[in-house]
């Protein structure tokens, strides 16, 4: 689960933009639906539709209109598996977020850090 939330979400915003398709599957979200739905600027619901379809999760049509539309039964399923996940221990899911994101940039900062060579 833990992988599967991390390379899934690019951001928190990833989730809630997720939660808001994911409770009306059905329906085909405008982008202007979906700003005023999160709060969320353009460039934020840019990034994380992107992040939604890359992950096979959502779908974007030929109108620009946007819905959950996951690629598999397995992926259904995983997604409920993260809802009640977020539902029960939102700090968890945030932290498994954020977290592995910023090990990914540390572990690029470390790249560039000068090292000593023994006996300096």
């Amino acid at each position: 689960m833990d992988r599967f939330i991390r390379s899934a979400f690019g951001s928190i915003w990833s989730l809630e933009l997720l939660l808001a398709l994911r409770q009306r599957p059905e329906h085909r979200w405008t982008r202007a639906e979906l700003i005023e739905e999160l709060r969320a600027s353009e460039q934020v619901l840019t990034r994380s539709t992107a992040d939604l379809v890359a992950a096979d999760l959502a779908s974007v049509d030929e109108e620009g209109r946007t819905r959950y539309a996951p690629a598999s039964p397995a992926l259904d399923e995983s997604v409920r598996e993260v809802v009640a996940l977020y539902a029960a221990r939102p700090a968890t899911v945030r932290r498994l977020i954020v977290g592995g994101k910023s090990d990914s940039i540390a572990s690029f900062a470390d790249a560039f850090r000068f090292r000593r060579k023994p006996g300096e």
